[in-house]
């Protein structure tokens, strides 16, 4: 059973099961696979939550792995950012998403699993596909339209196929997924006007702070959201700029690429009095920053204001540090006050950028179902072959071994004859609004399950 805050797409478009044909398009005694979507997000859950499920990019193999191993799914797709954790799955069986959401939630988190179901949504079929459209184009992100996702959802695919976890039907729907995602921010206004969670950090910097020229800035993390907001923060004429990171070489090259200082992170005391915001997005499994580490780099400062912004999930710092005397905490969840930025101007765009959902919806179908008919296809080609060679032979026995222009002749007519012959219904049968259908037509007329049987 799926919980009361199941999360449920806002676009409908034409919902129906995508079609899991048998060998020749009849239904298959074999229970056919589903593609499930099974997760949780910024939507659904709090931060405390989705830093408890976030998956790191290290363990993403051992847990595909382990879901493969288990035959909870047949191949799958793992995303996990600051604002979601979400799995896409081929499943077997008509129970396909609960039993792939009640085993999700038990990896690898130490979530009890009742919480998990509170908080997590499974999809099926075309419901998980137009999810997964959306996700891709932005239009679940915190920050309407936003692109980094679209990025993330890339590197997970990779991911995927690196681990060999990515069968044939997840790959068209998969790689299907990021032609809206390309598309919406090429065809439409969202592309037009880019936001971020970065655009809202320094919105919130300027809520918090006023002008931000001349100010000072310590940013934690070389990742691509710290890169962003250091190029805004430039933009807003910020003064002082310091870089740390784990890998020192990444702080190097990003304070070279915005004209800031690289630093390292046990020199922070060195510069804490020049510093007015703390940026930090990092990938560390605990916090960077704890209460007392505040206390101490305050005392520097003589408790003057200090903002920080926490980007990352799980969190760099620890929600006790906001009791600090003159200490601003705010996390990502936090923003979403200031994440209206161009809002009315990136809703007008939604219509179209649905558009283009339901449009890539149907061609991941039309995929799925012509995929479904190629058996048929490979088979009524065996058959007509097998039945021209069959006529030629029994003709060319009556024509002498040495009449070759004859037999040349008679061969090339009943080659030609045969390609003729099945271009129109191979023509019509790819093409067909319903393969499916039409491959169980053909398959009839040729008795085609028979005749392979026969020559198997």
């Amino acid at each position: 059973m799926r919980s009361n805050r199941v999360y449920q797409p806002r676009v409908q478009v034409g919902i129906r099961p995508v079609s899991r044909p048998g060998a020749y398009g009849r239904k298959s005694v074999t229970p056919p696979s589903k593609f499930v979507a099974v997760g949780l997000s910024h939507k659904t859950a709090p931060l405390e939550i989705r830093e408890k499920v976030f998956i790191p990019e290290s363990s993403v193999g051992q847990c595909l792995r382990r879901l493969v191993d288990r035959e909870v799914i047949e191949a799958g797709v793992l995303l996990s950012t600051c604002n979601r954790t979400e799995l896409y799955a081929m499943a077997r069986g008509e129970d396909a998403p609960d039993h792939v959401l009640q085993s999700f939630g038990w990896w690898p988190h130490e979530l009890p699993l009742d919480t998990w179901r509170r908080y997590a949504y499974g999809l099926t079929d075309d419901e998980a596909i137009v999810h997964l459209l959306r996700v891709a184009g932005g239009l679940e992100s915190m920050i309407l339209g936003e692109a980094q996702v679209l990025g993330q959802l890339k590197e997970a695919l990779a991911h995927a196929r690196r681990e060999g976890r990515v069968d044939p039907r997840l790959q068209i729907i998969a790689q299907g997924a990021l032609r809206p995602g390309k598309r919406v921010r090429h065809e439409t206004d969202l592309g037009r006007r880019p936001v971020s969670v970065s655009h809202a950090a320094v919105a919130k910097c300027q809520e918090v702070l006023g002008d931000l020229a001349g100010r000072g800035a310590l940013v934690v993390g070389a990742g691509t959201m710290n890169q962003i907001a250091l190029r805004l923060l430039k933009n807003q004429r910020i003064g002082d700029v310091y870089v740390t990171s784990r890998t020192s070489e990444r702080a190097d090259r990003l304070a070279a690429l915005v004209g800031g200082t690289p630093l390292e992170f046990d020199h922070i005391d060195d510069v804490i009095e020049r510093i007015d915001i703390i940026i930090s997005s990092t990938s560390a499994a605990e916090h960077v920053f704890d209460a007392t580490r505040i206390q101490h780099l305050q005392a520097h400062r003589h408790l003057r204001p200090l903002l920080i912004i926490d980007l990352a999930v799980p969190r760099d710092v620890d929600p006790g540090v906001d009791r600090v005397p003159g200490v601003h905490l705010f996390n990502i969840d936090d923003l979403q006050s200031v994440a209206t930025i161009n809002l009315e101007e990136r809703k007008a765009s939604t219509p179209a950028a649905e558009w283009i959902v339901a449009q890539e919806l149907a061609r991941i179908r039309r995929a799925l179902e012509a995929r479904g008919s190629a058996p048929a296809v490979e088979a009524l080609v065996r058959r007509i072959e097998r039945l021209r060679d069959s006529e030629l032979d029994r003709q060319l026995a009556g024509i002498a071994p040495d009449d070759l222009r004859t037999r040349s002749a008679m061969r090339r007519l009943a080659e030609g004859l045969t390609a003729k012959f099945l271009d129109g219904p191979v023509r019509s049968l790819r093409n067909s609004p319903d393969p499916v259908l039409e491959a169980s037509v053909l398959a009839d007329a040729f008795d085609l399950e028979s005749d392979e049987a026969s020559h198997a």
